[in-house]
């Protein structure tokens, strides 16, 4: 029996979003990490969601909310950087305008990105936070639809779309890992895949100075950080809502944090080792599972959702990767 929780998303209702985003989203390949294997003694599975338009999985969500609307003369947004790419990729599409609300410590680069993918970028706050306040406030102003990063049924069902394309080519997956900023993969992520496979387990991972969703999940009380201090911008929300947090309790097993280094050191693994370059906020999955954070003996296969890749040289230089 679906629960007023899977309300909006329910499997039926995620498989008809899929539908309508399919012609402006990639079906995202799954491979084999026969490195991580090496070390974990398990099959492991990527899914490359950082392959999408704007090279993250943001773009499921942003075209699920932005076609949702009915005679959109432009739409308002706040985002830490990928987000506002997806926002900006469909209503360049759709040939609509995008106002796109960031904090003033966003790179040259990600801004640079938003205008390239169409979009207005504006800068405000000293965080996502308040660059979301500040855009809600001119959404009203200006009577154009604001597009929430992560707590709007419309992006969750978008987000939740990677679940459906994960278990269906990967159907016996034990557990899958997913990196949580705001909480709108995870969320989507967790309600699909438990309505398809009820044992599967979902697990969440944030960087320490980015971690306010796994604070909220252990006291089981939305909890606030005072800022982000972590290097992982795109995880930057300093507090998830009750609607997300209620969907995570019901469908994640377990959350966990790692240190910007672990992330880091990670990030240099998969170049090395996968060939695959991510961003921090996507290494931090595969840094947990180095990590030991989670008990996996009771699994065989486990699926790994790398979500974005928007990371610059002039970053690597700066984290001594390269």
């Amino acid at each position: 029996m679906v629960t007023n929780l899977y309300n909006g998303l329910t499997l039926q209702e995620v498989q008809t979003t899929l539908s309508k985003i399919r012609p402006y989203v990639l079906r995202t390949p799954i491979i084999r990490g026969y490195a991580l294997e090496a070390l974990l003694n398990k099959k492991v599975y990527y899914k490359l969601e950082y392959l999408q338009p704007t090279r993250s999985f943001k773009v499921r969500g942003a075209c699920s909310k932005v076609l949702s609307l009915e005679h959109c003369e432009g739409v308002v947004t706040a985002s830490g950087g990928n987000h506002g790419l997806a926002v900006s990729y469909i209503c360049n599409e759709l040939k609509i305008p995008a106002i796109v609300y960031l904090p003033s410590n966003t790179t040259k680069e990600k801004i640079e990105s938003i205008r390239f993918w169409g979009g207005t970028p504006v800068l405000h706050g000293s965080s996502w936070d308040e660059a979301d306040v500040k855009a809600q406030e001119y959404s009203k102003e200006m009577k154009l639809p604001y597009v929430h990063a992560f707590d709007d049924l419309a992006v969750v069902r978008g987000q939740g779309t990677t679940a459906i394309e994960m278990l269906n080519e990967q159907s016996d997956l034990d557990a899958i890992f997913v990196s949580v900023g705001g909480g709108g993969l995870i969320s989507g992520v967790g309600m699909v895949a438990k309505q398809m496979k009820p044992e599967v387990h979902i697990y969440g991972i944030e960087t320490i100075g980015a971690h306010a969703v796994t604070l909220s999940f252990k006291s089981g009380k939305i909890e606030r950080l005072s800022a982000i201090t972590s290097i992982a911008k795109t995880l930057g929300a300093q507090q998830t809502t009750e609607d997300t947090l209620a969907r995570i309790k019901v469908s994640v097993n377990d959350m966990q944090t790692v240190t910007d280094q672990s992330a880091l050191n990670a990030l240099r693994f998969l170049l090395d080792e996968e060939k695959i370059l991510v961003e921090p906020a996507t290494s931090c999955i595969v840094a947990a599972l180095l990590d030991q954070k989670f008990d996996l003996s009771q699994y065989e296969k486990i699926g790994i959702i790398l979500c974005g890749a928007n990371v610059s040289l002039r970053e690597l230089q700066d984290w001594n990767i390269i």
